[in-house]
C-alpha cells in the first residue's frame, strides 16, 4: 500500500505528483521528472501539465509512461494537442498508443490529423481496429455517430439468459464497463434492452427475448447533434444510449461519460461565443490564432461603439449646455446593459435545454420586456430620488426615471429578442449575442436619454 504523507493538513501519496510538483517542472524542465511518480500520477493531472508544454516536451514525458497510460493521458488532452503530438511520434510507438484508445477516441484524434498522417496510421492499425475508426469516421464530431462507440454488448434475441452472461464474460477484455446489454436480430436489428441488474436476478434457461424491454426510449441516428443526444440521455435518466441506422440496425452507443463531456464542451463554447472568443480557444493557444479568432468580434464592437459615439455627437450642443446629461448617460446604458444580460443568459440557456419552441418567440419577447419595464420603474425611483439628492432638479430625476424604465424595458426585450432572431436565421443563438445587446442598448439608450433631456431640460 502506497505511504501517505501530512501536508498543510492534506493527506496525499509522495509517489504521486501533485499539480504544484508539476509546474514547478515547467522551469526546472521535463528531465527532472521521476518515471516511478510520472506513472503513477492520474492522467488527467498529467493532461492539464502536457497541455502547457512543447510538443517535443510532451514526447519526452511520454516516453517516461506505460502505453496503455499514455492513451488514458492524450484521451484527456485537448484533442488539437494530442493530434500534433501523435503525429510528431515514431510510427510505431504512435500505433501502439493508437490501438490502446477506445475507438471513439481514437476516431476523434485520427480526424484532427492531416490527410496524410491520417492514410499512414490508419494503414498500420490492425485490421479490426482500422475498421472500428473508419466506421466512426464517416460522421461529423458534433453528431451521435461522431461520438458513438462501437464497443457495447449485444446479443441473438433467441439466446438464453445463460448465454448471455457466458457473452458479456467473453467480451470482458475489451469493454470494461457494462451498463446494458442490447438485443439484436440476424439483420442486427435492435430489438430491445436488458439492464445489468435484470440479467442477473433473471432465471438462466429464460430466453431474453421474454424478459427484455421492448419499449425503447431515446433511439438516436447517427446524424443526430450531440447537443440533442445529451439533452435526451439526461431527461431520460439513460446511461447509454442506442444510435441506429434507418432500418433500425445497432451501429454503436454514446456513453454516459461522453455525454458528460459534451455538455462541458456545448457549456465552454456557448460561454465563449457569447463574448466573441472562439468556441475551440483556450487560455494555452498561440497568441496569433487567439487573435485571428477574437478580432472580428472586437471589430464588430468597435463599429458598434463608433455608432453610439455618433449618437453622441448629434447632441453635442444640448450636452454643452447642461454637462449633467453626460454624467447620468452612461448609467443608464450601463444599467440597460445589464438587464438584457440577464434575460440573455436566461434565454441561451433555455433554448439550449429545449424550453423554447417558435410558438414561444413572440410571448417570450413581450414578457422579459415587461420584466425589464417593472425593474426599470424599481431601479428609477432608487436612482431618481439619489439624483434629485444630488442636484436638487425635479426635472432632472424625471428624466432618470422614465429614460431607466424605457432603456431597461428595451434590454429585456432585446435580450429576447437577439438570440431569438439569431436562431431564427441559422446562426447559433449564443454566437456573439452580448456584443450585439451591448451595441444595442448603448446606442438606443444614449438616444432615449438625450432626446429625454434634451425636450425636458432645454
Amino acid at each position: 500500500m502506497p505511504k501517505t504523507i501530512q501536508s498543510n493538513g492534506e493527506t496525499r501519496n509522495p509517489e504521486v505528483y501533485s499539480v504544484e510538483e508539476l509546474l514547478d517542472l515547467l522551469h526546472k524542465g521535463v528531465e527532472n521528472l521521476d518515471p516511478v511518480k510520472i506513472s503513477n500520477t492520474p492522467p488527467h493531472i498529467i493532461a492539464s501539465f502536457l497541455n502547457r508544454l512543447s510538443v517535443d516536451d510532451c514526447r519526452a514525458v511520454l516516453r517516461k509512461i506505460p502505453e496503455i497510460d499514455a492513451s488514458a493521458i492524450l484521451a484527456e488532452m485537448d484533442i488539437e494537442v494530442s493530434a500534433e503530438i501523435v503525429a510528431a511520434m515514431r510510427e510505431w510507438r504512435a500505433i501502439r498508443i493508437l490501438e490502446k484508445f477506445d475507438p471513439d477516441d481514437a476516431a476523434d484524434l485520427i480526424n484532427e490529423l492531416d490527410e496524410t498522417d491520417r492514410i499512414r496510421l490508419l494503414s498500420k492499425l490492425t485490421p479490426r481496429t482500422a475498421k472500428k475508426v473508419q466506421s466512426l469516421l464517416k460522421y461529423a464530431p458534433d453528431t451521435a455517430g461522431g461520438v458513438m462507440t462501437p464497443n457495447f454488448v449485444s446479443v441473438d434475441v433467441n439466446m438464453t439468459v445463460e448465454q448471455t452472461i457466458q457473452e458479456v464474460r467473453r467480451m470482458k477484455d475489451q469493454i470494461t464497463e457494462v451498463s446494458y446489454i442490447y438485443v439484436v436480430d440476424a439483420q442486427r436489428k435492435l430489438k430491445g434492452v436488458l439492464s445489468m441488474y435484470e440479467l442477473i436476478l433473471a432465471d438462466p434457461k429464460d430466453k431474453v427475448a421474454d424478459i427484455m424491454r421492448t419499449e425503447l426510449k431515446g433511439v438516436c441516428s447517427p446524424q443526430e447533434d450531440r447537443e440533442k443526444v445529451a439533452l435526451t440521455m439526461g431527461e431520460l435518466n439513460l446511461y447509454d444510449l442506442p444510435v441506429v441506422d434507418d432500418e433500425g440496425r445497432l451501429l454503436g452507443i454514446v456513453e454516459h461519460d461522453d455525454v458528460i463531456d459534451i455538455i462541458q464542451d456545448e457549456a465552454t463554447e456557448d460561454f465563449q461565443k457569447l463574448v466573441g472568443a472562439g468556441a475551440d480557444e483556450t487560455i494555452h493557444d498561440d497568441l496569433l490564432f487567439s487573435v485571428r479568432r477574437r478580432s472580428p468580434w472586437l471589430l464588430v464592437n468597435l463599429l458598434t461603439a463608433i455608432l453610439g459615439a455618433t449618437i453622441i455627437s448629434l447632441f453635442q450642443e444640448e450636452i454643452k449646455h447642461l454637462t449633467l446629461l453626460a454624467v447620468f448617460m452612461t448609467t443608464i446604458a450601463s444599467l440597460a446593459g445589464n438587464t438584457g444580460a440577464q434575460t440573455l443568459a436566461v434565454a441561451i440557456r433555455s433554448m439550449a435545454i429545449g424550453d423554447i419552441e417558435t410558438f414561444d418567440n413572440l410571448r417570450i419577447c413581450i414578457k422579459e420586456g415587461v420584466k425589464g419595464i417593472l425593474n426599470g420603474v424599481l431601479i428609477g425611483i432608487v436612482a431618481s430620488l439619489a439624483v434629485f439628492a444630488l442636484t436638487k432638479e425635479l426635472k432632472m430625476a424625471s428624466v432618470v426615471f422614465l429614460a431607466m424604465i424605457l432603456n431597461m424595458g428595451l434590454g429585456g426585450l432585446a435580450g429576447a429578442f437577439i438570440p431569438l432572431i439569431l436562431k431564427r436565421f441559422g446562426f447559433d443563438p449564443a454566437q456573439s449575442s452580448s456584443i450585439f445587446l451591448t451595441g444595442l442598448t448603448d446606442i438606443c439608450g444614449f438616444l432615449i436619454f438625450l432626446s429625454l433631456g434634451t425636450w425636458f431640460l432645454l
